[in-house]
């Protein structure tokens, strides 16, 4: 009887050898690596966000330049568009006058000749601004991209914070397990064999 439960207590001391093993061969390998990784992705992260933040400031700052340049832009069209309709009347006029004014046909073509310089160069000015709201649209939406890249970094950092954890308590349970199970069984193991010598004696003491 003594010796079955012996051999019990063997194999469970032989299946939790099998199980600190695996435990520091694969656990924590794979902890290690987890760490590393959660080291990496934080790094990472900041990395992004610090990028994302110097963009979003260049942004805004691109953006305001970009409005003060619409604005100019506006009040330079304002005036052209007048100066263009100061000259189209002029030249309306002295078409109906018959030149009777005094204007001489070469006056009327270097007036015509102005008016499709401004005309073209409004067209230029609304081509730019079209432009650069298209490229501020642009940036806009990579900036969101950035963001919603730095979410996704942020939450897959968090999520190996939590794994890192978990990871932490199990192995904390199972060497606390191991421990005192291979210490209880090393007391058993003593005292049977207390037990088993002192019996012997007694049966050897008795025989003499």
């Amino acid at each position: 009887m003594l010796m079955s439960k012996f051999a019990e207590k063997e194999v469970e001391k032989d299946s939790l050898v099998n199980r600190l093993n695996d435990l520091e061969k694969n656990i924590v390998p794979s902890l290690k690596k987890a760490l590393n990784d959660i080291s990496l992705e934080k790094d990472a992260a900041v990395v992004a966000k610090e990028d994302t933040l110097a963009q979003l400031r260049s942004m805004k700052k691109r953006l305001r330049e970009a409005e003060e340049e619409q604005y100019r832009a506006e009040e330079d069209s304002a005036s052209l568009r007048a100066q263009l309709n100061t000259l189209q009347q002029q030249v309306m006029s002295n078409s109906y006058s018959g030149y009777a004014v005094g204007t001489s046909s070469e006056q009327t073509l270097a007036m015509e000749k102005e008016i499709q310089d401004l005309q073209a160069q409004l067209k230029q000015e609304s081509l730019l601004r079209q432009q650069e709201q298209q490229k501020l649209a642009e940036e806009s939406l990579l900036r969101q991209q950035d963001q919603q890249r730095l979410a996704e970094e942020q939450s897959r950092t968090t999520s190996l914070a939590v794994e890192k954890r978990e990871m932490e308590e199990k192995i904390a349970a199972l060497t606390k397990k191991s421990s005192e199970e291979a210490s209880e069984f090393a007391a058993r193991k003593a005292f049977s064999m207390v037990t088993h010598l002192t019996n012997f004696m007694f049966v050897n003491f008795i025989r003499k």
